[in-house]
């Protein structure tokens, strides 16, 4: 752009006005000779991201089938210096400047950027269980592939060339870029397993074929010897991927301690791929297969949520401009290099050539097929047929090209010239033909068949989303300014078609629904309801089955892009889930339990250390009646006693270094031996001075009988020392013996035992938090899935077999969370109180961009502020893993319907009872009157009976409070595990409502316990508004709106914090008997329905608790009998 822009501003302004009209449909006819139109492609190149989107009139509508690779080489080429006008001069010498380029330096800018690219957006869970295939395929196969095609050029050729260059030849074809097929096959819906085969084959075998490439290219020009040779390929083969590896998890350590700076967390990514590129390298492995590993072991979790789509487009703006760029630079080289030695026989070649590659992919497929059939997710004759035809060429092919074409060593007619030529064709070839048919291939294979249950899912999807559109249209209709619209053109033309709509007539989606599908009865030939054969239940639950483990995969990360999660709670949630999705199964606790499992080598240690310090028969260390004794015992448990051994110990070290210095220790040898028996005698002393205070206990203590050792140890010493003359034996003897001296100095380890005891419960305490995380974000994760079960299957057995699944899975989650916290309250504490403050400042967050995009804060104030909220955040990544939890006195004062009211508090601390339970007593039994509010303080208890009626029936109506339960057949059971800070028995007591579950400890238990006639007395002596009554059926209130949010599919995108924000809000009325109320008034934006039951005025609908109340119902009425709260 820039040479066209200054050597001619005529030339930039027609070229303007031309593509101006041919965006318009019209093609105009240039004012410039036939000799000027290749430089001016170059310049119109260099204006237009992607060329081949230029053309999308009618008659050129064929070019967009190209692949734009392809077009981008046949620009390159169409460089060709022809000579011409002056103002295509600058043009032909910067040509001729990048056909000079050296390949090396295209490959060190360009390939680090794609290979990562490429691995950074592999699912890790399909290509781990598929990398044996993948491996054969690039391995073997790859070898395989280059000796065939060296066979071809060496046998076939006319340019004599040895098996050397053949080979290096076969290394450049023989590897696979099929960046078309694999778009094409994701969006025509084909097997991800097939897809990601495909995918990880031509990512590997780049590293293959650039190590083959290297090997025979330095054999070629006789550059290495045997020896180098095979340090070299064990370097790449072996350390290659460990480097990757290694560096993938630097890079994830180094991110771990950035939060939420999009700049820097990109920048690291794109220099972390430089540098394991170069020093890969530079070290001597392969710095392609290196970067390979480190894309594949770094995932989108390593880096802030909230630069997910900013860090993919990123990298896909570079592998775009990677290859684009790569191709044009080929092509350039092309017409300025090679067309001049060109002839007829090339092209023959290049046609024999791309035939020849296809059969010998052909032959390797089917060769290796059996193998691959009994390997990962299998393989067969369909899957062989598009792996084949897949074989296309790219852009690393055509950088291994330019590096042949760039040896010195090798002929530059017949050997680097007809390498880039051959090469440059085939790729053009692969790519106009594999690429532009491999739809109709995959098509005509039936490989993009959408079977039943995704086509059911997606029919259902569209059914909600119209059912939506007609509800905004209906909203619409009534605002005053649209109400003139013409609603016909606009429900036409937001109408969505079914993506998997078929074009054969014989399939039709109604046919496959459940309520449209009859069967004929033999007997009667009457038309009955279809009931699905038990193949079809089976199919229809793994497509659930894998849809309820993508909707976890999701609540996990919107856990973490929420705060609720941090990064590596995440990332193994979501590689457990992963992994859980080739195993046939649902996710269970048990996947996830073995995460706060306390064992490993920290505990091992601690209890060894604990041993030492503590188990000590402390019964028996009481003071003896004999005089001596009893002073020994009072001088030796003293801190002054203890410090005076240390400092012996500390002084000692002295002479024992002077023993090793060389002249020192012959000069000072009496010296030294001396002071050895002095400090001998001490540790004498004390050892005699501690059996005298403790006498036979003296033995139980660790400690004592490491000193018991040391002394055993030196008296030896001494002996040896002095006994025997120095010959040259004894004197290694004596030396040894001096080497034990140092012994004595671990006795000082018992003064730093407790803070290494302190250290490893630190340890333990952040694996122990690290477990609650991630077992209290698959208890979300569940809970999010639960409320999307109807939305997952329209099959009634399907969605009954889900829930029932997803709801032991919930509990027994529940039961797993509440045993941990009461093994350790201190971890669940802490991790609530950084989920909380994380919650809290998300809000603070959203409120500064809410005030900024209403212009009440400008980007310099917001930033200031956002910049304080990001520091907190940050801190919280350092938060402590324990804190003591909290008393009952606290959990009182936090309860939300009495904050912020001393008096009210006061009241109720004056009239609150501690109760204890221990394991298996019942705390309320079903059925029985409510006596009370039961806080739970500490332990866990469960819950069994039937779900909370909210004031209706299972049949609609409103349940009176003299009614007795209804049954269990009635009703579905109800089971759950409530632990501190819980609640039991705030509804029951408003409602006067007989209790619905029984609750059990489960544990030994602690309830602050409120009985309901002071509860009733508080409600008198507090009345005035907001009063203790509307504050306690405010926070019931939003609690059941948070619920029926989250089970509506229309709030899915929300999170958790938004919602609890948007209902912060909300306040409660109480709807009398045979009246009515207005809603949606232009004050009210979402009505819910908490208790009881209510009727459309107009419509006359009947709303049931708890239920959202849609914005079409403009008022409702209570015919019924009990009051209604909203």
């Amino acid at each position: 752009m820039y040479v066209a822009i200054d050597s001619s501003g005529v030339l930039i302004r027609e070229l303007n006005l031309n593509l101006s009209m041919i965006m318009e449909g019209h093609w105009p006819e240039f004012s410039m000779k036939r000799q000027e139109l290749p430089d001016c492609c170059s310049a119109l190149t260099l204006l237009c991201p992607d060329p081949p989107d230029l053309f999308r009139n009618k008659e050129w509508s064929s070019i967009k089938l190209l692949p734009h690779s392809a077009g981008s080489l046949g620009i390159g080429q169409a460089t060709h210096p022809f000579y011409g006008t002056s103002c295509c001069i600058l043009v032909r010498q910067y040509s001729e400047v990048m056909a000079n380029i050296n390949p090396l330096l295209l490959i060190h800018a360009f390939m680090p950027v794609l290979i990562f690219s490429s691995a950074f957006e592999i699912e890790s869970h399909i290509f781990l269980k598929s990398l044996s295939q993948v491996v054969i395929l690039a391995g073997p196969g790859l070898v395989l592939s280059c000796a065939m095609i060296a066979v071809m050029a060496v046998k076939v050729y006319t340019f004599n060339w040895d098996w050397y260059i053949g080979m290096m030849f076969g290394s450049i074809l023989g590897c696979t870029d099929p960046v078309t097929a694999v778009a094409l096959l994701r969006n025509l819906g084909a097997s991800k397993s097939l897809t990601l085969i495909i995918e990880g084959e031509s990512l590997l075998n780049d590293g293959t074929s650039i190590v083959v490439f290297e090997v025979f290219r330095d054999l070629s020009m006789d550059l290495c010897i045997a020896t180098e040779l095979a340090v070299r390929l064990i370097l790449k083969v072996i350390g290659s991927p460990l480097f990757g590896y290694a560096m993938a998890k630097i890079t994830m350590f180094c991110l771990s301690y950035i939060f939420n700076d999009g700049l820097t967390e990109i920048t690291m990514s794109l220099a972390i791929t430089y540098i394991t590129f170069y020093v890969g390298e530079w070290v001597g492995t392969s710095g392609v297969i290196a970067v390979t590993f480190m894309g594949l072991f770094m995932d989108t979790v390593s880096f802030s949520p909230e630069i997910e789509v900013f860090l993919l487009r990123f990298w896909e703006m570079l592998t775009y401009l990677g290859n684009t760029l790569i191709f044009m630079i080929v092509g350039v080289v092309i017409s300025q290099r090679s067309l001049e030695y060109m002839s007829i026989s090339d092209g023959f070649f290049i046609i024999v050539l791309y035939f020849a590659l296809n059969t010998i992919r052909l032959v390797l497929i089917v060769g290796l097929s059996p193998l691959l059939s009994r390997l990962g997710y299998g393989y067969n004759w369909r899957w062989a047929a598009v792996c084949i035809w897949s074989g296309t060429k790219g852009a690393f092919t055509l950088s291994l090209a330019l590096m042949a074409y760039q040896l010195e060593g090798l002929d530059e007619v017949n050997v680097r010239n007809k390498i880039l030529l051959h090469v440059s064709g085939t790729v053009v070839l692969s790519l106009l033909i594999n690429g532009t048919t491999m739809g109709w291939i995959v098509n005509t294979l039936g490989l993009s068949d959408i079977p039943a249950p995704k086509r059911m899912a997606m029919y259902s999807a569209l059914q909600r989303i119209r059912e939506s559109e007609a509800n905004t249209f209906s909203l619409l209709k009534m605002d005053r300014f649209l109400a003139d619209a013409n609603w016909v053109m606009a429900e036409k033309l937001v109408k969505i078609e079914d993506p998997y709509k078929s074009q054969q007539r014989s399939v039709h989606v109604d046919d496959l629904l459940p309520n449209t599908r009859t069967a004929r009865c033999p007997d009667c030939e009457k038309s009955v309801p279809w009931e699905p054969s038990l193949r079809e239940i089976d199919d229809m639950m793994e497509e659930a089955r894998i849809r309820v483990l993508k909707a976890q995969k999701t609540s996990y990360w919107r856990q973490y892009s929420a705060g609720m999660l941090n990064r590596q709670a995440a990332r193994t949630l979501i590689s457990i889930t992963e992994n859980t999705i080739d195993s046939g199964r649902f996710m269970t606790v048990i996947d996830v339990k073995k995460e706060w499992e306390i064992r490993g080598i920290f505990v091992t240690i601690r209890k060894k250390l604990e041993d030492w310090m503590y188990n000590v028969k402390v019964d028996k260390y009481k003071p003896s009646k004999n005089r001596i004794s009893k002073m020994c015992y009072r001088l030796v448990f003293t801190n002054a006693f203890e410090f005076f051994v240390y400092m012996v110990i500390l002084l000692n070290v002295l002479p024992l270094m002077l023993e090793y210095i060389p002249n020192l220790n012959i000069e000072l040898e009496t010296e030294l031996r001396t002071i050895n028996y002095i400090f001998f005698l001490m540790y004498v002393i004390q050892a005699l001075m501690k059996a005298l205070a403790v006498r036979k206990a003296y033995i139980f203590d660790h400690w004592n009988q490491f000193d018991v050792f040391i002394i055993t140890l030196a008296a030896a010493d001494i002996v040896i020392d002095q006994l025997f003359e120095r010959s040259e034996h004894q004197v290694r003897t004596v030396r040894i013996f001096r080497l034990i001296r140092l012994a004595r100095v671990l006795r000082l380890l018992k003064v730093m035992i407790p803070t290494f005891i302190h250290l490893l419960n630190k340890q333990i305490n952040k694996q122990l938090s690290f477990g609650y995380d991630i077992g209290k974000g698959y208890v979300v994760g569940e809970e999010d899935v639960s409320n999307l079960i109807d939305h997952i299957s329209d099959q009634k057995v399907i969605s009954e077999q889900l829930r029932s699944i997803v709801e032991r899975n919930h509990q027994e989650a529940i039961k797993e969370l509440g045993l941990l916290q009461r093994d350790h309250p201190e971890i669940a504490i802490s991790v609530k109180t950084r989920q909380a403050v994380r919650t809290v400042l998300n809000s603070a967050r959203d409120t500064i961009h809410a005030l900024m995009a209403g212009g009440l804060l400008d980007d310099a104030e917001a930033l200031k502020l956002e910049t304080m909220i990001e520091v907190k955040m940050k801190r919280l990544l350092k938060f402590a893993p324990s804190i003591q939890p909290p008393t009952a006195e606290e959990l009182l004062k936090n309860l939300p319907w009495l904050q912020n009211s001393e008096k009210q508090i006061e009241f109720i601390k004056y009239k609150a009872k501690l109760l204890y339970f221990d394991y298996g007593d019942i705390v309320v039994h079903q059925g029985e009157q409510p006596r009370g509010i039961h806080l739970i303080v500490s332990g866990m208890v469960r819950l069994h009976g039937v779900k909370p009626s909210l004031g209706t029936s299972s049949k609609g109506l409103e349940v009176d409070e003299d009614d007795e339960l209804t049954s269990g057949e009635s009703r579905p059971s109800f089971t759950d595990y409530r632990s501190s800070g819980a609640i039991i028995g705030e509804l029951n007591c408003l409602t006067q409502q007989r209790m619905e579950v029984t609750v059990t400890c489960e544990t030994v238990a602690q309830t602050c316990y409120i009985s309901i006639d002071d509860l009733f007395e508080a409600f008198d002596v507090f009345s005035e508004f907001p009063s203790l009554e509307y504050k306690i059926w405010l926070a019931l209130g939003i609690r059941i709106a948070i619920t029926i949010m989250m089970e509506d599919i229309t709030y899915q995108g929300w999170s958790y914090n938004s919602i609890c924000a948007y209902l912060a809000r909300s306040y409660v009325v109480d709807i009398e008997k045979n009246n009515r109320f207005d809603l949606y008034d232009g004050t009210v934006e979402d009505a819910f329905l908490v208790y009881g039951s209510a009727e459309d005025v107009q419509s006359q609908k009947q709303y049931d608790a708890p239920c959202y109340i849609s914005k079409t119902t403009h008022q409702v009425w209570k015919p019924l009998s009990n009051s209604n709260k909203k």
